[in-house]
């Protein structure tokens, strides 16, 4: 079978990366939820993973997620 993917699932997988890590995981998911042109529901859940991961650098880190309203 195939591997799985390395991108941080869970929060175990998040605490376990560097600052630096996590900075190019939020900018891939970034791109792929502002740049890219995807249906509706795939940009939803990019954007909602984008989200997710600013808000575990805040946690972990300090570093203030912005705003992003609903999605």
């Amino acid at each position: 079978m195939g591997e799985r993917s390395r991108a941080p699932e869970s929060v175990a997988d998040i605490e376990a990366l560097s600052l630096d890590e996590l900075n190019e995981w939020i900018g891939l998911a970034e791109l792929r939820a502002t740049r890219m042109k995807l249906s509706a529901s795939l940009q939803k859940s990019a954007m909602k993973r984008l989200v997710w991961l600013e808000g575990q650098r805040e946690r972990l880190h300090g570093i203030a997620a912005p705003e992003r309203g609903r999605f």
